[in-house]
């Protein structure tokens, strides 16, 4: 079965951070500057949802350890 691609974000964000609520906080409300100022929801609804996978795909193939937290999360 299809994963949409928020579901996708999600499970690639619980990599990095493990919390389930802060996740979801961070998919509707953090906006990336990396990529314009959006949200990721905001992203995936505008079928940008994939340069989000990129973003997170890239932080989690960085050597060493899982980055710390969630691009643009306080």
């Amino acid at each position: 079965m299809r994963r949409g691609i928020v579901r996708r974000v999600a499970d690639l964000a619980l990599q990095i951070e493990p919390d389930r609520q802060r996740v979801l906080q961070w998919i509707v409300y953090t906006r990336l500057p990396v990529r314009g100022g959006k949200t990721t929801f905001e992203l995936a609804c505008n079928g940008q949802g994939e340069r989000v996978l990129m973003l997170l795909h890239g932080l989690l193939a960085q050597p060493g350890q899982r980055p710390a937290q969630l691009p643009a999360m306080p």
